[in-house]
């Protein structure tokens, strides 16, 4: 892997057009409703450009899915097949490689800049609705400030306002200042006339520094909470000097950075020496943005400096960077074959937000609570138990063996008796019991519920099942 100085050579007296790329994806999405099934392809465009030989830097979304990746130069007939190197889903870029020689010729590599100042002036390029030709627009940074980026619905980086038009078909193409790539190109806001977004380039950086030991392991979660100090009587009560600033410590989750560094009831009052406003933030450049930033720009695995007030005095304590496995489950996915276990009928899977979308475009709101709560709070309130898989019975294929359940879904507690702590459990259990060649499989929800199959029947069913729904695999795990 080329390191990071490598892939942005000085630019070129080229124009910024000639390494600006139209990206066309032929994706194929899972079936969630049916997870041994592959959704029909589609098409989608997005753009791209060029930061190292045979190298192009594009969103995750503009190549989600991929089965196939044409990319084009501008005014240049040919079309080149590149593949997909690394999708970064927490921060919506993408690195993507080909190998033809003859697709560097004539172009060279961007260069990447800084972080743009407020009411500065920047240029987006790209393919906006599918064009054949790119197109650039003007607009003026307005503000920088923590967002919530989209295509995972779950990550939060510093992100770029701007109102220069950005467009479906824009994503992934380069945002230019002073003839240096300063952002990316990503995600709109159609509540609003004239605004739209771009990923910064610390952002940027940090994607790409990830990469030097030719692994991607993302940004590091802070998976904590906490409250600022804007309130004079809260600072008070909590015995801060009057020259004191920062935010009360209120919740932990297992396994973040925040885990094993701080205490709940701390006041964190500097991280890697940048002292906390009582609103939460830190400057950058000439804006102010939430504190996580700062933890957000480390690396995984880096080590991160606190100063907290804790027990009437001023602490210094150190801790790692890290990244939550289990956060995967809570993301939007993309490329990943969902987990899932089929037995006479019965659809296990693991419990995931991809699942939880299967409720439909409103999920949110329809999922089952106990769902909900298995997957986006347990952490908090059952910390020990924070890592565990949750799986469920996602539903059951009808056929005569199992027509009278009265269960159809829901969170399997135990499989006969042993707990379904992860998937991989539930699939050992039935394949025990079904070695034997009888006896019963006993399901336990944890609504209550009490269901079961005998496995000398679900045996003589489970082939005959497997035919009539075109089931290939009966697991992937």
């Amino acid at each position: 892997m080329l390191s990071v100085q490598l892939w942005f050579a000085l630019l070129s007296t080229a124009v910024p057009e000639d390494s600006v790329v139209r990206i066309q994806n032929y994706s194929a999405r899972y079936d969630y409703q049916a997870p041994w099934k592959i959704l029909p392809p589609e098409s989608g465009l997005g753009s791209g450009f060029v930061i190292g030989p045979g190298r192009i830097l594009t969103n995750a979304h503009v190549v989600r899915d991929s089965r196939q990746v044409v990319v084009k130069k501008h005014h240049v007939a040919e079309s080149f097949v590149a593949k997909v190197e690394v999708s970064g889903n927490d921060c919506d870029l993408a690195v993507l490689t080909l190998d033809d020689p003859a697709f560097m010729k004539g172009t060279k590599a961007l260069e990447l800049g800084d972080l743009p100042k407020a009411r500065s002036m920047v240029v987006t390029y790209g393919y906006p609705s599918g064009g054949q030709e790119v197109s650039s627009t003007k607009g003026i940074v307005s503000r920088i400030e923590m967002k919530l980026y989209v295509h995972s619905d779950w990550d939060a980086h510093i992100a770029v306002q701007t109102d220069a038009a950005i467009n479906p078909g824009n994503s992934g193409g380069p945002v230019i200042q002073d003839g240096k790539v300063v952002g990316v190109a990503f995600q709109g806001a159609s509540a609003l006339q004239n605004v739209a977004f771009f990923i910064p380039a610390p952002v940027v950086r940090h994607f790409l520094d990830d990469l030097a030991d030719q692994r991607y392991d993302g940004f590091p979660d802070t998976a904590a909470h906490f409250t600022d100090l804007v309130s004079p009587a809260l600072r008070k009560e909590r015995g801060l000097q009057k020259d004191q600033t920062g935010v009360v410590v209120d919740d932990i989750y297992p396994d973040g950075t925040i885990s094993g560094a701080l205490m709940v009831g701390d006041v964190l009052l500097a991280v890697e020496g940048q002292n906390i406003a009582n609103d939460g933030t830190v400057p950058l450049g000439d804006a102010r943005v939430h504190f996580g930033h700062v933890l957000d720009m480390k690396q995984v695995g880096a080590p991160v400096s606190f100063k907290v007030w804790r027990g009437g005095k001023v602490v210094e304590v150190k801790g790692p960077s890290r990244r939550l496995a289990r956060g995967d489950r809570q993301r939007n996915r993309y490329g990943v074959a969902p987990k899932y276990f089929v037995y006479s009928g019965l659809v296990f899977m693991s419990l995931d937000r991809e699942y939880l979308k299967t409720f439909g475009d409103e999920w949110p709101m329809t999922v089952p609570r106990e769902m909900a709560w298995r997957l986006f709070y347990r952490a908090s309130e059952e910390p020990a138990k924070a890592n565990d898989e949750t799986v469920v019975l996602a539903r059951v294929l009808q056929h005569p063996v199992n027509s009278q359940m009265a269960a159809q879904s829901g969170i399997i507690q135990s499989i006969n008796g042993v707990p379904a702590s992860h998937l991989q459990a539930v699939a050992s259990t039935i394949n025990a019991a079904r070695a034997k060649g009888q006896g019963f499989i006993r399901l336990e929800f944890e609504s209550g519920f009490v269901e079961a199959i005998d496995v000398a029947e679900g045996e003589a069913a489970h082939a005959a099942i497997m035919r009539t729904y075109g089931i290939s695999r009966d697991q992937n795990l």
